[in-house]
């Protein structure tokens, strides 16, 4: 019980470092990740509701208001469109957290979980954007120049910080903490 009231403390406050860390990593690699025509997009934040998703145990975290009020925060920070990550990042957490009980907890599964995570975000994002005429490019332009070179860093990063963030959770988590690889 105390291990999983050590999580209800330490996901929101890895969240807030997820927040700035994208910020912060896609202004200092800007010159890389933003170079003409390819352009590539930290989602830290994402990353850590879904693998928070997939270790949480028995700590009962709500990311459904999480995922509002960092959606919330997103907008006003960084995108500047109100309303756009209020909705799409709640959304795809809930779908994640609605796939979550049908699959197991491997390497793979939250690999894929992930990668569909942010293909869904990304393609959300897209979509709304080009609703609002806030996106000038074609769609065959977003997926090669964007929406790929997104997928591929982001699941780069995965790879780099999955098992960290899957030992932080193994020592943080409830009761059940050895169920999973």
């Amino acid at each position: 019980m105390l291990q999983s009231a050590k999580l209800k403390y330490i996901f929101p406050i890895v969240l807030l470092i997820a927040f700035f860390l994208d910020g912060s990593l896609n202004q200092i690699f800007s010159s890389t990740l933003f170079q003409y025509p390819y352009s590539m997009i930290c989602n830290l934040t994402l990353m850590w509701f879904v693998m928070a998703i997939f270790f949480e145990g028995e700590s009962q975290i709500n990311f459904t208001l999480w995922s509002f009020v960092i959606g919330i925060i997103f907008d006003w920070y960084y995108t500047g469109v109100f309303g756009v990550d209020t909705f799409i990042i709640p959304i795809v957490v809930m779908f994640i957290r609605g796939i979550r009980p049908f699959v197991k907890t491997t390497f793979l599964i939250v690999l894929g979980m992930d990668m569909f995570a942010m293909a869904m975000y990304n393609i959300l994002f897209f979509i709304v954007f080009q609703m609002i005429k806030m996106a000038n490019v074609t769609t065959t332009f977003f997926i090669g120049y964007s929406f790929l070179p997104t997928i591929i860093l982001n699941l780069s990063i995965f790879v780099i910080l999955y098992y960290p963030i899957k030992t932080v959770f193994r020592r943080t988590r409830g009761t059940n903490s050895r169920s999973f690889m």
